[in-house]
């Protein structure tokens, strides 16, 4: 007679649990982690490409944008109850309070950025679909080991997925954002 094996549930947590972890100093600012669906997941460190990449976004940015929206760098992003995500970049609506006395969520973001060295699979598999079914309306991928950039946009929240997608490898990705161009060529990102 053969034994079934069971697979123990996870046990997941929401994003008020989170909060309470780090307000009794459980997690601390310097752990990197995320919440998603629940799961704490610890984030890759950060290396000098994918820093000078996230530089070079905030460089561009926020001479193009100046006080039309803000730039939030690796800020949380409330999804849903079992989701707050830590991207790399957050172009938002502007409001009085600086998102202080609150979390942004998906209603805020004009545009998304993740810069990926290594997590290009994840970003793509993981965090795109949880995007999208936010509402997110534009999501860019850096992909640093490609030196190219991959736009998603117009979100199918039921779906989870992005109706629009192209890559830019060589010149520039524009967007407009808050009422203004924005052009992002690939020698503001990548200078090795």
């Amino acid at each position: 007679m053969d034994v079934q094996q069971i697979q123990p549930p996870l046990h997941r947590i929401n994003v008020a649990q989170f909060h309470l972890m780090l307000a009794a100093g459980v997690l601390t600012e310097n752990d990197r982690i995320e919440l998603i669906d629940g799961e704490m997941r610890d984030m890759p460190p950060i290396g000098p490409t994918h820093s000078g990449c996230t530089v070079g976004l905030i460089r561009v940015l926020t001479k193009a944008l100046g006080e039309r929206a803000l730039l939030n760098v690796q800020g949380p992003l409330a999804l849903d109850h079992r989701s707050e995500l830590y991207p790399d970049l957050l172009v938002l609506k502007p409001r009085d309070d600086l998102y202080q006395t609150g979390h942004p969520s998906a209603e805020d973001v004009l545009l998304l950025i993740e810069v990926s060295d290594s997590t290009l699979n994840y970003d793509r598999k993981t965090k795109l679909p949880k995007y999208a079914r936010a509402g997110v309306p534009l999501y860019w991928i850096v992909d640093v080991q490609h030196k190219s950039i991959h736009e998603y946009q117009d979100p199918d929240r039921f779906a989870r997925r992005y109706r629009q997608s192209r890559s830019v490898a060589e010149g520039a990705i524009a967007a407009t954002l808050a009422g203004v161009e924005v052009q992002v060529t690939m020698t503001d990102l990548f200078r090795f």
